[in-house]
This record gives structure tokens, C-alpha cells and sequence, in this order.
């Protein structure tokens, strides 16, 4: 074969494995968002402490930096579990935005801001923001929680941080690789 036959036929190659790379790289993305963001995010609108549990390893340590704590799984779900039981309680919604993720086949390490928002009892919506570090690892074929750390670092993570990091379905700002 003449080397004029070999390069288109090289470069079609190139481009198919490029884009089942591209739409592989998607589908990974897309599974930790599903499995850890929209699941933590539908936990909190519904207050549904065993959809809550099922993100989190059996593992899991949760770490507060405003708290100074750092708690087993158990004590910190039992803590959601009460809460939540409460009949007085209100959902809370929960919003992530990313600046980092890092990943392998079994591990992922995300960085990002959170914003929860509340309605206090005049009717009012109110914001708390939160910097994150997650680190989640594939249990049963889903992206559970293994280590959860936040601050709100002395309060001052606030709206600006939580609009200069990026939407969780803009993987390609956020994903180094």
C-alpha cells in the first residue's frame, strides 16, 4: 500500500478512537454526577434519609472544618436521620458547582463550592455557601462517598466563589487530566 493510502486511512483511524475516547470521557462524567450530585441534590429537596445513606460508603468519614470534627459514617447519617424525621422540617435545597476533579477507574477526588438555600419563617429565601473536598470510590457499581470534607472557611465563601466555579455538567472546565 502506497504511503498516499496509508495516512487518510491512519487519520480516519486517529479520529474514530478520538471520538469513542470523547463520548467514553462523557459517560464517566456523567455517572459520578448522577451517582453523587443530582442523587445528594434529590436527598435534600425530599428529605429522603435512605436515598441520603445509599451515596455514602460503609466506610465513609465525614470531616467538618467550621466543627473541627471528624465523624464515622454512622454517627454522621444517624445526625441526617433525626434531622430529617423532624415533621417541622423543610426541605433544603442543594446546589454544587466544581473548580477540580481528578479521577481513575476506582477513585475520584472533587473540589468544588456548595450552596444550600433555606426559607426562614418570614418566607425568605436565604443562602449558606461551603467549600468541598470529596473523594468517592466505586462500591456496587455506583460513586459512593468515602471521605466528605467542608468549610465555610470563617464564612467567607460566599456567591462570588460559588459563581466562578463551574456547572457539574461542564466537566471539561473543571476535569484535569
Amino acid at each position: 500500500m502506497s504511503k498516499f493510502k496509508i495516512i487518510p486511512v491512519a487519520l480516519i483511524t486517529f479520529l474514530c478512537f478520538t471520538r469513542i475516547a470523547i463520548a467514553q470521557e462523557g459517560t464517566v462524567h456523567k455517572k459520578i454526577n448522577t451517582d453523587m450530585y443530582s442523587n445528594f441534590s434529590k436527598a435534600f429537596e425530599t428529605l429522603d434519609y435512605d436515598l441520603f445513606a445509599s451515596i455514602h460508603s460503609k466506610e465513609m468519614i465525614r470531616i467538618s472544618g467550621n466543627g473541627g470534627e471528624i465523624k464515622k459514617v454512622s454517627t454522621y447519617l444517624k445526625g441526617y436521620q433525626k434531622r430529617w424525621s423532624a415533621p417541622s422540617k423543610k426541605p433544603t435545597p442543594i446546589d454544587f458547582r466544581l473548580f477540580e476533579r481528578i479521577y481513575s477507574d476506582s477513585i475520584v477526588s472533587d473540589r468544588g463550592i456548595y450552596r444550600v438555600t433555606y426559607i426562614d419563617n418570614n418566607n425568605q429565601k436565604k443562602h449558606s455557601y461551603g467549600q468541598f473536598h470529596v473523594i468517592l470510590k466505586m462500591e456496587d457499581k455506583s460513586w459512593k462517598i468515602w471521605i466528605d470534607y467542608d468549610s465555610n472557611e470563617n464564612k467567607s465563601i460566599n456567591k462570588d466563589n460559588y459563581n466562578a466555579a463551574f456547572s457539574v455538567s461542564e466537566y471539561k472546565k473543571y476535569w484535569k487530566h
